[in-house]
């Protein structure tokens, strides 16, 4: 089983938006310029890249659960 390219690259974008987003939360690194930065900025990024990280991870568990 081969993980498609597509998926990949949306693995790719979601691990570094959580990886912005805890960088953002817990060490309080502003990566956002100031007009665009917003209360609980870093948990929208963690959520955005969680949500990207899913489909990659559903494609591995069905693709264990054939076979």
């Amino acid at each position: 089983m081969k993980l498609p390219i597509h998926l990949a690259v949306l693995d790719f974008i979601g691990c570094i938006l959580v990886g912005l987003g805890m960088a953002m939360e817990f060490a309080e690194v502003n990566f956002l310029p100031e007009a665009m930065q917003f209360e609980k900025d870093g948990v929208v990024f963690i959520v955005v890249g969680i949500a990207l990280l899913l489909p990659a991870v559903i494609y591995i568990l069905r693709g264990l659960r054939q076979g």
